[in-house]
């Protein structure tokens, strides 16, 4: 799915859960929930959408129509030599209300 057609769907009403999931600190992903996957967004040649900052993603949902994102950076720190591998992944998540495009 690419922001065309989110929007699209966002006009005939349907507002499927969305997420920007910060990879990098200046990598940010779109993702759409479908069922129980998430499917990321895609550009008009198939890559998947990459914005530099939380703001420039949101930006763009915002005019593609959306008015409630979850924004969700997980945490490196079970990457590390000697984090407890049996502990629960950490992970923060935020819901962001936003507000219509002009």
């Amino acid at each position: 799915m690419d922001l065309d057609a989110l929007s699209t769907l966002l006009s005939n009403g349907f507002e499927p859960q969305v997420e920007v999931h910060a990879i990098d600190p200046s990598i940010y992903l779109i993702y759409c929930r479908i069922g129980e996957q998430l499917k990321p967004l895609l550009s008009a040649d198939g890559a998947f959408l990459k914005y530099p900052s939380r703001s420039a993603a949101t930006q763009q949902l915002r005019k593609a129509g959306l008015r409630r994102v979850d924004f969700v950076h997980r945490s490196a720190y079970e990457e590390m030599i000697g984090f407890e591998h049996n502990a629960q992944p950490t992970e923060h998540r935020e819901t962001l209300n936003l507000t219509p495009h002009p």
